[in-house]
């Protein structure tokens, strides 16, 4: 049995949360489906700017293809 975690997420303003990127993919990799999945919708919210990444990977520029 999987211990359940809780990762705070610390809103920006009302629509950007700050997130490391392991929280960002943990926290969807719980919802979705399957690896595309959560590729895609992790591509889509850093895209679009509802989260924002914090620590090692705060200033490296993503291309999502």
């Amino acid at each position: 049995m999987a211990a359940a975690v809780s990762v705070p997420l610390q809103p920006l303003h009302a629509d950007t949360l700050e997130v490391t990127l392991w929280e960002l993919v943990w926290a969807v990799s719980q919802v979705a489906d399957n690896e595309r999945e959560v590729i895609a919708t992790v591509a889509h919210m850093l895209e679009s700017g509802s989260v924002k990444l914090v620590g090692n990977f705060r200033d490296c520029p993503l291309a999502v293809r």
